[in-house]
């Protein structure tokens, strides 16, 4: 063995030791890191306060009748924990005509819903007090009619103030100020919603 390939043995076996420990390191290291939990990206947050948002949604059916709504909406919310309880109160407006020179205008809903928090998810149901106004001609307008309205919802924090909310909405509607059928509206609706 020549003096140049001795030399370069010498500087192998001596640096052997180094490269292994830290290759040892290395590996030590990745282990630790896969065999660390995952830090959870869902915090639980406090639901607890009022809220204002704005809805988008669609009519599929009213008497053969189909349409956008959108409208606005206040609440107040209260966090026992894992369970909310809390009300609001929703205007609507929608243009769905239901006969010739016959349309709904708008619905109002008032009313509780309560559920529970996953973290950052809310689930409830919902239900109350609702109120259509229709539109028409001369005496064929039936005017306004009240009802009640049952729900079923999500909402989830998507910024640290800011939800976002998807809803599923039954209403029936009677009792109009002239003679009139009974209306049946499923609303399924999006909302964003700013939380105080």
């Amino acid at each position: 063995m020549t003096k140049r390939n001795s030399l370069v043995a010498l500087f192998l076996a001596a640096m052997y030791p180094a490269i292994s420990l830290a290759g040892e390191i290395e590996h030590a290291s990745a282990v630790m890191q896969f065999g660390k939990p995952a830090l959870p990206t869902e915090t639980g947050v406090d639901w607890t306060g009022f809220s204002v948002g704005l809805e988008l949604g669609y009519a599929p059916d009213v008497e053969s009748s189909s349409g956008p709504v959108y409208g606005a909406k206040i609440g107040w919310d209260y966090d026992f924990g894992k369970v909310i309880v809390g009300y609001f109160l929703q205007y609507t407006r929608t243009e769905l005509d239901i006969d010739p020179g016959f349309e709904l205008g708008y619905y109002k809903r008032f009313g509780a819903r309560g559920g529970f928090d996953s973290g950052v998810n809310m689930y409830y149901a919902s239900a109350g007090y609702a109120e259509l106004d229709t539109h028409a001609s001369g005496d064929i307008n039936p005017g306004a009619g009240s009802g009640y309205f049952v729900g079923l919802g999500y909402e989830r924090f998507i910024r640290e103030q800011i939800t976002f909310g998807a809803e599923l909405v039954y209403s029936e509607f009677s009792d109009f100020e002239r003679e009139f059928k009974d209306l049946d509206v499923t609303v399924l609706s999006f909302s964003l919603n700013y939380r105080f």
